[in-house]
């Protein structure tokens, strides 16, 4: 039986371009970057020559698990959100289009346009990290 949440994680092509995503442009705590190797790693994942540079970003409570296979890795998946199998992680923000704003200044990329849902009224946006991996932005009350 599951007793607790622990964190959750993502693997990625580029650790330190992750980390400044996640730190930079979201505002994330990096609080953590390590290493694993070795057979203990290699029987855990059970990828031969399992090699892996980690981070762990977190936000309120969030855990962030970031990896890359230096050792051992596999194929680039297509993670746009409406595949079968993809994920999104969703944070909410005090002012989506201003912060969509800054994202798009940056580089960032918007997987749609802000949009504001029916009750229970929410304005929201998909972006995408740098492998994109969806992420969710979210403005949970929006004023009538």
């Amino acid at each position: 039986m599951v007793t607790s949440y622990n964190h959750t994680s993502f693997t990625v092509s580029d650790i330190d371009n992750s980390i400044a995503f996640y730190v930079a442009q979201l505002g994330l705590t990096l609080t953590r970057q390590w290493e694993r190797t070795g057979p203990e790693i290699e029987a855990l994942t059970g990828v031969a020559g399992a090699r892996l540079s980690m981070a762990m970003v977190e936000c309120e409570g969030f855990k962030l698990e970031l990896i890359q296979y230096v050792g051992g890795a596999g194929v680039t998946l297509d993670p746009v959100i409406n595949n079968v199998g993809a994920a999104h992680i969703a944070f909410e923000v005090e002012d989506v289009d201003a912060f969509c704003r800054r994202l798009v200044r940056n580089g960032v990329k918007l997987y749609g346009t802000p949009a504001t849902l029916p009750p229970p009224r929410v304005r929201g946006v998909y972006i995408s990290d740098p492998d994109g991996i969806t992420i969710e932005l979210s403005e949970p009350r929006i004023d009538d």
